[in-house]
């Protein structure tokens, strides 16, 4: 399986994936009710199958970790992201989750190059205890020798859930969040998979939360499908959006509900030929730095910047551009992942906007 899909640890078969769903001692960390997310009585009850926790390192660096129980045990697996900072792929995870809520992580060694961090991180750790209600956890998040170490709160964003089922002949394996906000897990409805395709024995499907702040959401939904064969194929798809404020409010009348807006790359970039070559050197730049076969082929046209689904991703400083396998390369090389940092644009960048995620928490009201 092509790296790329270690973003979750799904390849797995179907029975291992129910066994996760039905572990009792970690449901009720995990689930911290449903209830609480304001998602009572939901038409699919698929038991939690992970949980998005958040929180700001130094007041300014989000971190953002993904866990996933591993069945039977209280090992977890995730990723952690660290946005504002130059990462193309999550840093993976393991620790453990234990049943009277002590939260302990530490980044896996991949043996691969760092990405470019401000300040090495590999090995880096944290420690905490979840909340009574389920909602946060409190810690330290500490470097790998233990020297260096800062108070982290970590809030819970979104819990995941999983569910496997037959789909006209095929069987759909999914994983996405939901966050207890109407209009946001509508935004990650449009993304859930329905089933497989048209002579597809099996697929597998896993939408992942790359951004959520103030101002944007970016989701990312990875795709294995398989037709027969020696192997199955890799796709992606994206959206992004930015959360606004409807014009309205008075000082009478309480402001509407914020909307979202589907932004493409052309909204994130200026206009014109001398813009576009930029984007795409820098593109080509990096695929060739990968050892990427063909970097030619990753390059973009005028047309494909106003695309919505073309597959990209936001985080503070840039975008992040996802190549699945055969894009730029034969099939053995995988996929890519491509950061381009906003800052090596110069005038070319339209950035989105950027801030804190001041929106409301899971437990607050959203009309619907």
């Amino acid at each position: 399986m092509p790296r790329s899909f270690s973003v979750f640890p799904f390849p797995q078969a179907p029975r291992r994936i129910a066994e996760r769903l039905v572990q009792h001692r970690l449901a009720v960390l995990l689930a911290t009710s449903f209830i609480a997310l304001g998602q009572a009585g939901a038409a699919e009850a698929q038991a939690p199958a992970g949980v998005l926790w958040q929180g700001e390192l130094d007041g300014h660096v989000q971190v953002s970790l993904t866990i996933f129980p591993r069945a039977g045990t209280e090992a977890i697996d995730g990723t952690a992201r660290y946005d504002s900072m130059l990462a193309a792929a999550p840093r993976q995870l393991d620790g453990q989750l234990t049943s009277d809520g002590r939260l302990i992580v530490r980044e896996r060694d991949t043996g691969q190059e760092p990405v470019a961090y401000p300040q090495a991180r590999d090995g880096a750790r944290f420690e905490g205890m979840v909340s009574a209600d389920r909602l946060s956890v409190s810690g330290e998040w500490m470097n790998t020798d233990g020297t260096g170490r800062q108070a982290l709160t970590l809030t819970r964003k979104a819990i995941y859930r999983e569910r496997t089922v037959d789909v006209a002949g095929a069987r759909l394996t999914e994983r996405y969040p939901e966050t207890g906000r109407p209009r946001l897990d509508a935004l990650i409805a449009s993304l859930r998979a329905g089933g497989c395709g048209a002579g597809e024995q099996e697929c597998r499907s896993a939408i992942e939360l790359t951004r959520l702040d103030a101002g944007n959401v970016s989701l990312l939904r990875t795709t294995w499908r398989y037709s027969g064969g020696a192997h199955g194929s890799l796709d992606y798809v994206s959206g992004n959006w930015r959360r606004q404020a409807p014009q309205g409010a008075t000082a009478s009348a309480p402001a509407p509900q914020p909307v979202y807006r589907r932004v493409a790359l052309a909204d994130l970039l200026r206009p014109g030929d001398a813009c576009l070559r930029t984007f795409n050197d820098e593109l080509q730049a990096a695929l060739k730095r990968q050892g990427a076969a063909e970097p030619a082929r990753g390059v973009l046209d005028a047309q494909a910047l106003q695309e919505s689904r073309l597959p990209f991703t936001l985080y503070r400083g840039g975008v992040v551009l996802h190549y699945a396998p055969y894009a730029v390369g034969p099939f053995a090389q995988g996929s890519y992942q491509v950061a381009v940092p906003f800052a090596r644009l110069g005038s070319c960048a339209r950035p989105a906007a950027t801030g804190r995620d001041n929106s409301p928490e899971p437990f607050e009201k959203e009309s619907t």
